[in-house]
């Protein structure tokens, strides 16, 4: 079957609260806002170093009652992930504890945005965090 498939655009994830989410995004993680629609109830960020955008959109309650919805699972490949891990605990922002994965020659951590969504970071290992195994 021959593929059609040009690539992942972006990831579209609800957020119960669109202001705190924008906050969280841009200032905490460092996401560059590319476009904000003018109901300001969607926007859409660029990811540095990455040509996947990550798009919000508000999911608010229905009649009252939340509505259903599954924990979105995002992974994201960085550089180093200890100076990653420090900005997100200088920004109060808990992490998992580091996970070697010594067959796979990676570490990876982890944690979870306002609306229960789960990121997981991970870096290759190098000759410095190999010596951790």
């Amino acid at each position: 079957m021959k593929q059609h498939y040009k690539g992942l655009s972006f990831l579209e994830l609800p957020v119960s609260n669109f202001s705190g989410a924008r906050r969280f995004y841009e200032h905490t993680l460092e996401f560059t806002l590319a476009h904000l629609d003018e109901s300001n109830q969607w926007c859409l960020y660029t990811v540095p170093g990455s040509q996947t955008g990550v798009a919000l959109y508000h999911f608010p309650a229905s009649n009252g009652v939340q509505q259903q919805r599954c924990a979105a699972r995002i992974v994201l490949r960085v550089d180093n992930l200890d100076e990653v891990l420090d900005k997100l605990a200088e920004r109060g922002v808990s992490t998992e504890p580091v996970r070697i994965h010594s067959e796979e020659a990676f570490r990876i951590s982890g944690f979870s945005d306002m609306d229960g969504n789960i990121w997981r970071i991970w870096s290759p290992l190098t000759p410095q965090t190999a010596t951790e195994i």
